[in-house]
């Protein structure tokens, strides 16, 4: 009995000193800090192509910018296959990314149609001469492949014209990031803007340029 009584002592200090090391140990290390990721602005090496505008002063009308769906999430996420999406490690964005994205995506435009207002709300009193709304259909990134693949759908309506023509087309865009890591999938869509602002300002130039006025001088008196 006497041995058997040791016995259970020693095990019952054994477990109570693994629990308190264990303990310990979770004290002593904190929780792994979120990481808040956000949009990279343009670098200052990178070249913007300008669109001229037909017209010093014009109004154009910005709907916001439409992304698919199941991105729209605190959470960073990628693509793993044709139908799965998983998500990157305690990493979430520092801002909605369908508001960070439409923010970011009206100043590459800015930069393209210089001598334009761009305005993105309760337009009617700038008389706009135009609008445009831009839907990305498809913004999906292989962590696996360091890939992006997005379609876009660029549409431009002119309002200077009774009809009030509108100019649609699809766009296909396939770009690639340098590492793998939620920073290297941040910039991707960054480059993935840029282009689409590159894209965009040129309809809207198209456009609004078949729809201005004839500056041909009147006939004699």
């Amino acid at each position: 009995m006497t041995t058997t009584l040791l016995h259970r002592r020693a095990a019952a200090l054994a477990l109570t000193v693994a629990t308190a090391a264990f303990v310990a140990g979770c004290v002593s290390t904190p929780d792994r800090p979120p990481t808040l990721l956000t949009l990279p602005g343009p670098t200052a090496s990178t070249p913007v192509p300008v669109t001229a505008a037909p017209r010093e002063g014009s109004t154009l009308a910005i709907a916001r910018l439409d992304i698919p769906e199941y991105l729209v999430s605190r959470r960073v996420r990628y693509r793993t296959d044709g139908s799965t999406l998983a998500e990157w490690p305690d990493t979430f964005w520092a801002e909605r990314i369908e508001v960070g994205m439409s923010r970011e995506f009206a100043s590459a435009l800015r930069a393209r149609l210089p001598g334009w207002r761009l305005c993105e709300s309760q337009c009617a009193q700038w008389s706009p001469v135009a609008g445009l709304r831009v839907v990305i259909d498809r913004m999906d990134y292989s962590r696996a492949q360091r890939r992006l693949l997005a379609t876009a759908r660029v549409a431009v309506g002119s309002h200077e014209t009774d009809a009030r023509s509108v100019n649609s087309q699809r766009l296909d865009y396939e770009l690639k990031a340098e590492a793998d890591t939620p920073q290297a999938q941040a910039q991707a869509y960054a480059d993935l803007l840029d282009r689409l602002a590159t894209d965009a300002a040129a309809a809207v130039a198209g456009v609004t340029a078949l729809a201005a006025p004839s500056t041909a001088a009147p006939a004699g008196r």
